[in-house]
């Protein structure tokens, strides 16, 4: 049998990879030739990933080697947090393990401008067809594909019926086409609290750039940097100004708490206490099995402005230091593309597929069976057709997210937006000098 490793690793002394300056060769790869085989080569891969025993990634693994005899796989799991200084000691040593390894996709420019991913571009030409656009551009970096996405993700705004008949409101539309405008929601949201909805709106993820860029790209805004490889700062606009200063309004108004982080904002809604929560379509799991009597609406925008969503999620890359690349691609393209992608295919609790096939399998799922269920993936769909727009690519991805982060708390508990994002601007400009 062979062996599969969920560990916990302890940190490691290494600074992390998305921390240090771009030492390595841009764009770098390795230079033995390969090809995505015809037949599959006899091999044992190691693959890391963040994901642990109780997620079911188990289950992927036995389907892949069901599908895959001669290809073993030895899957190692780790913390989130500790992926990236982990990846940083072994493929920065020139590691042959792992050979694959989770990535996620703001962070692929970082990846492969340090020489850490395999360019994928040609052994993977003609194969993405089936793959949404958004997370193809999300895993490729400098015209070049450095990754293959495995999932995909969008956000919903789901509301509480009781409440809003509580208030007198409306339901809101389920069609893309007659979507609400933030400047309205924000009127039905204090008309809600008026008549006793705890809160009035909330964000799934409060002060996280996934899920707020959209606000200021709406309005026109660039998704925050400009310039080579998106390097120089672009947070002094009107639209990202105008954008913060209606987030502040919404804390300072009381129709959105201020102390209700990411991890609680689900079970504020289950519990009943909101009446419009923009969240992900992982929620519906949890509402299929709760007694809560919900609806399903598109994202609102800003009037006059475009209607934008997040997206983005996970990819998987190659190590350009593994001794079984065709093994390693066999199993990506499994993973990602065939039958329109063994990840989201089998892993049991769902995630939206990157693949346009993928995601019938995925809505042909119980638990959106319901009429607000079906409303769900209609809105998925169009979604992650139309309206996606993918985080900042640049290589400094990871200090601008947490500036960023910052600011947005900033603005909620009260500070000026204008000052907030001169503030980012300057930290920004500090923490990138040494890409450039």
């Amino acid at each position: 049998m062979q062996r599969r490793t969920i560990a916990t690793v302890a940190a490691l002394g290494t600074a992390s990879l998305v921390l240090a300056g771009c030492g390595g060769e841009s764009g770098a790869s390795s230079d033995d030739a390969w090809a995505l085989p015809d037949e599959d080569p006899k091999a044992t891969i190691q693959v890391l990933g963040h994901q642990a025993e109780d997620t079911g990634i188990l289950e992927v693994i036995d389907a892949f080697e069901s599908a895959h005899p001669n290809i073993s796989v030895e899957y190692e799991g780790v913390p989130f947090d500790q992926l990236n200084s982990i990846l940083d000691a072994r493929i920065g040593n020139k590691d042959g393990n792992p050979d694959v390894f989770w990535a996620d996709q703001p962070r692929i420019a970082t990846l492969a401008s340090r020489g850490y991913t395999e360019s994928l571009t040609e052994q993977f030409e003609g194969q993405l067809g089936t793959l949404d656009d958004a997370p193809i551009e999300s895993s490729s970096f400098d015209g070049e594909l450095w990754a293959l996405p495995i999932a995909n993700s969008t956000q919903l705004m789901y509301y509480n019926k009781a409440l809003l008949d509580q208030a007198g409101l409306e339901y809101p539309s389920a069609s893309p086409e007659d979507r609400m405008t933030w400047e309205d929601l924000t009127e039905d949201a204090t008309t809600a609290v008026a008549a006793g909805s705890k809160y009035g709106l909330l964000f799934g993820q409060p002060d996280r750039y996934y899920q707020l860029e959209p606000l200021a790209v709406s309005l026109g805004g660039s998704a925050g940097a400009t310039g080579d490889d998106n390097l120089t700062p672009d947070l002094m606009s009107d639209a990202w100004t105008d954008a913060l200063a209606w987030y502040g309004s919404i804390h300072a108004q009381g129709l959105s708490p201020k102390g209700v982080n990411g991890e609680q904002s689900s079970e504020e809604f289950l519990a009943g206490n909101v009446a419009y929560f923009v969240q992900g379509p992982w929620l519906v799991p949890d509402l299929a099995d709760d007694e809560i009597d919900w609806g399903v609406a598109p994202q609102p925008y800003f009037e006059g402005g475009d209607a934008v969503t997040p997206t983005g999620s996970w990819s998987l890359a190659m190590s350009p230091f593994s001794d079984d690349k065709e093994a390693a691609a066999v199993f990506m393209k499994w993973m990602s593309i065939d039958d329109g992608g063994g990840y989201a295919l089998h892993l049991p609790a769902p995630e939206l597929p990157a693949s346009a096939e993928g995601k019938t399998a995925y809505y042909e799922r119980d638990i959106f069976s319901s009429p607000a269920g079906q409303d769900a993936t209609a809105i998925i769909d169009f979604e992650t057709k139309n309206t996606a727009v993918p985080r900042l690519a640049t290589i400094g991805y990871v200090e601008f997210e947490e500036i960023l982060g910052r600011a947005y708390s900033d603005v909620k508990n009260g500070t000026d937006p204008a000052k907030a994002l001169e503030t980012a601007t300057t930290e920004l400009e500090t923490a990138w000098a040494k890409y450039k």
